[in-house]
């Protein structure tokens, strides 16, 4: 089995009593069939209480008021008391913060942006993210895949175009709006190619990305759509109403954590009170003070490293494209609401944790994630250039 994996990932180091919340609550814990059946065995006091706090038709942990029926008053797992330590682990602790995807013949293996402490690595590294790869049939598990219609040749296509644009969003000779837009439109023609069933004529796109003509003419597009005086009001509307859609986005997805609902409402209402348009350059170089293109990039580049291969299952290459967008956007957003309740200024951490937070309630509910992908494609509300103008 083949493994990548980012450079930082080597890093994490759980905070364990230290740690600001606690992976045990505010999501579902689903656990895989392995696990399931070793849970079956157990007899015994302990067996009886695994037999009353799994939910054996979902396959997960109970829960009560979002926290994991293991997950004792001292924030402590029980799980771990009881069972014996690591091993009585399911794969989905045992193996969080770290995030796995599964291809045939290989594993991708990331931390996740929902844990404080992996959130610290990730949105704290300063260099350009690396990603190693090499083969270890050491750390080999069963596979919990069906790859008998894995479309290896997409695969391939998408492995090359998602080299290219995480090679476009780390290129800091440019702004960062700039590599995005470049980014998106390349998923977007990508999409146009593997709807057409025309994958042969992805070498040439992924060429034509490739080219250093290429940010001259995203520079003119990007210029062109911005600066003209004339709509500059109408413009500034529209990338309003479309962030605005972007938020109402939630209202149509499971909450999982209780404080969320009211910490987007005070969020949308700091950034609806607040004067600010997207184009306001003053207002723009005082906040890239807290949140400035190296944190966008790393969450661009995270988002994308982890999902954008996906597509290999259901064939959306620009909308995981566009998830990736919109989870940037969006904890952009929010820091920015942070950054108006706190007067301009902002401690790290609480950037961090509101990152953290994003995530906790999209990337933990497998719900969440398919709906916003789904809801992303409707061309009409989010289309490319409405994603440019929030860029």
């Amino acid at each position: 089995m083949q493994y990548t994996a980012p450079h930082y990932y080597k890093k994490f180091r759980c905070t364990a009593g230290d740690c600001p919340d606690t992976c045990c609550a505010g999501w579902q814990i689903q656990i895989d069939p392995a696990s399931m059946k070793k849970y079956r065995k157990i007899r015994g006091a302990f067996g009886n209480r695994l037999k009353n706090e799994i939910d054996w038709k979902e396959g997960c942990f109970r829960r009560y008021n979002g926290r994991c029926a293991f997950l004792n008053e001292d924030n402590l797992c029980d799980l771990y008391l009881e069972g014996g330590g690591e091993k009585a682990f399911c794969r989905t602790c045992r193996t969080y913060p770290r995030h796995i995807e599964e291809f045939e013949g290989l594993r991708e293996i990331s931390l996740s942006l929902s844990c404080p402490a992996a959130a610290k690595i990730i949105l704290g590294s300063k260099e350009p993210v690396r990603f190693l790869h090499a083969e270890n049939p050491e750390l080999d598990e069963p596979c919990e895949k069906d790859y008998e219609d894995f479309d290896y040749f997409l695969f391939t296509k998408l492995m090359d175009a998602r080299s290219l644009i995480l090679q476009i969003l780390q290129n800091r000779a440019y702004p960062l709006r700039l590599r995005a837009a470049a980014a998106l439109a390349l998923s977007h023609d990508l999409q146009e190619r593997i709807d057409r069933n025309a994958l042969f004529d992805a070498d040439k796109l992924l060429e034509r990305y490739s080219s250093p003509q290429m940010w001259r003419w995203f520079e003119e597009r990007l210029e062109k759509l911005c600066s003209d005086e004339e709509s500059f009001g109408q413009k500034s509307e529209n990338a309003g109403q479309t962030l605005d859609k972007l938020f109402s986005l939630f209202n149509r997805m499971e909450v999982l954590q209780k404080e969320w609902t009211s910490h987007l409402a005070a969020a949308r209402r700091a950034l609806t009170e607040y004067t600010y348009h997207p184009f306001d350059k003053e207002v723009k170089n005082v906040f890239e003070e807290v949140f400035d293109d190296i944190t966008g990039e790393q969450i661009l580049v995270y988002f994308v490293f982890t999902y954008f291969c996906g597509a290999v299952y259901n064939g959306n290459a620009y909308g995981k494209m566009k998830f990736a967008a919109a989870g940037f956007i969006l904890i952009r957003e929010l820091v920015r609401a942070q950054w108006i309740q706190h007067a301009g200024r902002l401690d790290p951490k609480k950037m961090i944790m509101t990152a953290v937070r994003y995530c906790r309630e999209i990337e933990h509910s497998d719900y969440n994630k398919v709906t916003m992908e789904q809801l992303l494609c409707n061309e009409e509300i989010f289309g490319l250039e409405d994603l440019f103008l929030l860029l």
